[in-house]
């Protein structure tokens, strides 16, 4: 004899949490990984999963390296952070796609892939407070959960109704300072960690 749940009753089952972190990471650098190690911190007492996901195409940041490479290094990431406890994963349905999308549609999708999960978006605070300019920006501030990252000289869109700050050690670091160094000749060793230093020199 088959069961019929209705509406009312899915809204009651409790869904799993899952952690989305996306990002270019071209390459991860060490703020990249206090970044992930952060959301692994945050999930584990939640009993919530991780899911990594590289960008796809963006007209705002092209990535002129292929999806293969880009993968190898958020799998050394992965590798370079204590994941005990919590079920991380690369999430590479944006990686796939051949035209940009907003991450409104992004959202969209994966809400209705995964009915059973409730979805917590991770975002820099500096996102926060130019995201009502974006594609249904309103609505993201309104409805998305957030794990937001302070950042100095920065503050929480207070418009972001569901977002928690998320505290990671100051590091200006960023993938186009990695970049540039390789391209200059320069020792980008403290920038990345081993792992990823194999993989971009």
């Amino acid at each position: 004899m088959s069961t019929i749940t209705s509406g009312t009753d899915m809204e009651n089952i409790k869904r799993h949490e899952t952690i989305i972190y996306g990002g270019a990471f071209n390459p991860p650098t060490l703020a990249h990984i206090a970044i992930l190690q952060a959301c692994i911190e945050y999930a584990r007492p939640r009993g919530a999963d991780v899911w990594v996901m590289p960008s796809g195409v963006r007209t705002d940041k092209p990535q002129p390296i292929d999806a293969e490479r880009r993968l190898a290094y958020i799998g050394a990431m992965i590798d370079d952070v204590d994941t005990t406890g919590v079920t991380t994963t690369v999430y590479t349905k944006e990686l796939e796609r051949v035209i940009p999308v907003e991450t409104f549609d992004t959202v969209l999708e994966i809400d209705e892939e995964f009915p059973d999960r409730e979805f917590t978006w991770v975002f820099g605070a500096d996102s926060t407070e130019t995201m009502a300019d974006w594609h249904e920006g309103e609505w993201l501030l309104e409805n998305l959960s957030m794990l937001v990252l302070e950042r100095e000289g920065y503050k929480i869109n207070p418009l972001a109704k569901r977002a928690v700050a998320l505290t990671i050690p100051h590091m200006t670091i960023s993938s186009t300072d990695v970049r540039n160094g390789l391209a200059e000749g320069r020792d980008v060793s403290e920038l990345v960690s081993p792992r990823i230093l194999s993989l971009i020199v």
